[in-house]
């Protein structure tokens, strides 16, 4: 994770700085699935149906899950993902605010939205930090927030050593595609899991008010294609696919 920050210097910087990488640690300690004890893990074996109470940062990030999963109708769903579609999103009930009840006994596929929530902690951190403006890259999911605004180069692997410049300002960006995102997406509709090749040579890139929902979204772009418009768009977040033979046009469309 790469965090940049405008308006302080030295020990300042350095101290909002360690203060971020600390809050994304905490958050990525708490969804380890290589931890039984893991705040995650150990909701997973809660008895189903028991209410159980989970930090701030994982009801939220289910919370975001979940309305992709709604908006999306279960296109993405980090349920279905986890067991194989042997549970559904609906199984995952939010209705009290930090609050989890599962229905249904599951595993939780959280690869394509958990590097996202993360830029998004780190953001948060800095910004109770005081820090007015900056910019957070883990891995190719990149947000940025305050006045500045920054020009990112996304690199095109379907189209040798070029890139697509695209300016970013008070939002976020990730990528799926060649060198960018998972080896393979879970397609709810046919029930199996896909590999990357299987849907194109070409990036798809979303730009969306936060990084939980632009790294998520990608998946969505890639697997609904010509119906993921609609559901980006009631999300606030926009897409395009880039193509061979058309850089310079989609970064018009975007930028």
């Amino acid at each position: 994770m790469h965090i940049s920050t405008l308006g302080l210097h030295g020990f300042c910087a350095m101290r909002v700085i360690r203060k971020a990488f600390d809050a994304v640690e905490a958050f990525e300690a708490s969804v380890n699935t290589g931890c039984v004890d893991s705040e995650l893990m150990r909701l997973l074996a809660a008895p189903i149906g028991e209410s159980r109470y989970v930090s701030k940062s994982l009801w939220q990030m289910l919370r975001v899950a979940n309305e992709i999963a709604y908006r999306s109708d279960g296109v993405f769903d980090i349920a279905a993902s986890g067991t194989a579609g042997a549970a559904s999103w609906t199984d995952i009930d939010l209705s009290v605010k930090n609050f989890v009840r599962l229905m249904k006994p599951l595993q939780l596929e959280l690869t394509s939205i958990a590097k996202g929530y993360a830029v998004d902690v780190a953001v948060r951190a800095l910004e109770e930090a005081g820090v007015g403006r900056g910019i957070v890259d883990l891995d190719g999911c990149i947000r940025a927030f305050g006045p500045q605004e920054w020009r990112i180069h996304f690199n095109l692997g379907v189209m040798g050593e070029a890139s697509l410049p695209i300016t970013l300002r008070h939002g976020a960006l990730a990528c799926f595609g060649p060198g960018y995102g998972e080896t393979a997406l879970y397609d709810t509709r046919k029930g199996m899991l896909r590999a990357r090749e299987e849907l194109g040579a070409s990036n798809v890139i979303v730009r969306a008010p936060s990084a939980a929902l632009a790294n998520s979204l990608t998946g969505v772009a890639a697997l609904m294609q010509a119906d993921a418009a609609k559901v980006l768009k009631g999300l606030g977040a926009r897409g395009l696919v880039l193509t061979p033979d058309g850089p310079r046009l989609l970064e018009s469309t975007l930028s």
